[in-house]
């Protein structure tokens, strides 16, 4: 039975984890589920105990004792721990991987050259290299979503453009999956028009309705890609409600705090000095700062040019 199909065990839980649900996903019992599932759904809770930024060594040592023929997975999945745990020095496991030869492998070390070596060019490659490698099986669709983000991060439309029709010469099966649909939002919104706008919207908001209660940093990405694609609109008054609920759950992030920039703008507010502090304390490598302060450099070369 494929794992994407809709009959399938892993069709909650992986949806729960895509959409940041990770305190539901690490609430299972592994006899909830059956035997050939049972790994990849310790995989998720793995991963979903390191999101939250907690320590996934217990569930690790677990998963070695029931699954001592995986030792590849649990290597690499220490070594992602680790990296939130004790940050790069801990390891050089990553550092190592020159291409990948699965596809979990492939996506965290992507993220692991994005976040702690800040080299996105390098992960576009060795996400580009795997999916046209022999290597890479069908149905696998973490690496084309982290790809669409990292194309969409450097502004390069067009490849993500391709990458998405790409996707849709595969299996009609893979159009169910949440990876897909995320996929197709995110497209969407930077396409633009009010259609393309209006569609992304809606999957985001029909995310809502799932069960956040025990999941506010979940939430409170819903509610910021809500926020974002309001403020796209241009719905200021429906931007400020999405603003006090984002407020309310006491949970921030550099996309939140970037998209309040945003909006002070929008609306004539000049309260934006102290909101770039904080986008810089949390996430200084932001889009939103390196925009800034190109744009700055630029303007300092202009005035510098006709007072000189």
């Amino acid at each position: 039975m494929d794992e994407f199909n809709d009959s399938s065990e892993l069709y909650t839980i992986r949806n729960q984890f895509y959409s940041n649900q990770h305190n539901a996903v690490i609430s299972y019992s592994l006899d909830q589920f059956s035997s050939q599932y049972q790994l990849k759904v310790l995989e998720f809770q793995i991963r979903s105990t390191v999101a939250l930024g907690q320590d996934a060594s217990e569930l690790i040592d677990h998963g070695k004792v029931l699954f001592p023929e995986e030792e590849e997975l649990f290597q690499l999945l220490s070594a992602h721990n680790d990296l939130q745990s004790f940050g790069t020095d801990s390891s050089t496991y990553f550092q190592d991987v020159k291409q990948g030869k699965f596809e979990l492998q492939t996506v965290l070390t992507a993220i692991y050259l994005v976040k702690y070596e800040q080299d996105v060019n390098q992960a576009v490659s060795i996400l580009n290299e795997y999916i046209n490698s022999d290597r890479y099986n069908i149905g696998e669709l973490e690496p084309f979503l982290i790809l669409m983000n990292l194309y969409l991060y450097l502004g390069k439309i067009d490849q993500a453009a391709k990458l998405f029709e790409h996707l849709k010469i595969f299996p009609s099966f893979i159009r169910d999956s949440i990876i897909y649909h995320t996929f197709e939002a995110w497209y969407l919104a930077v396409k633009g028009e009010s259609d393309n706008i209006n569609n992304s919207y809606y999957f985001y908001d029909e995310l809502l309705n799932l069960d956040y209660e025990n999941d506010p940093i979940g939430k409170q990405k819903i509610l910021t890609a809500l926020f974002a694609l309001t403020l796209q609109m241009r719905h200021l008054p429906e931007a400020q409600e999405l603003l006090n609920q984002i407020r309310q759950l006491n949970v921030t992030s550099g996309d939140f705090i970037a998209n309040e920039i945003c909006y002070n703008y929008l609306t004539g507010s000049n309260d934006t000095r102290e909101l770039l502090q904080q986008l810089y304390q949390i996430e200084p490598n932001h889009q939103l700062l390196q925009d800034f302060a190109e744009k700055t450099k630029v303007f300092d070369e202009i005035v510098g040019k006709y007072t000189a």
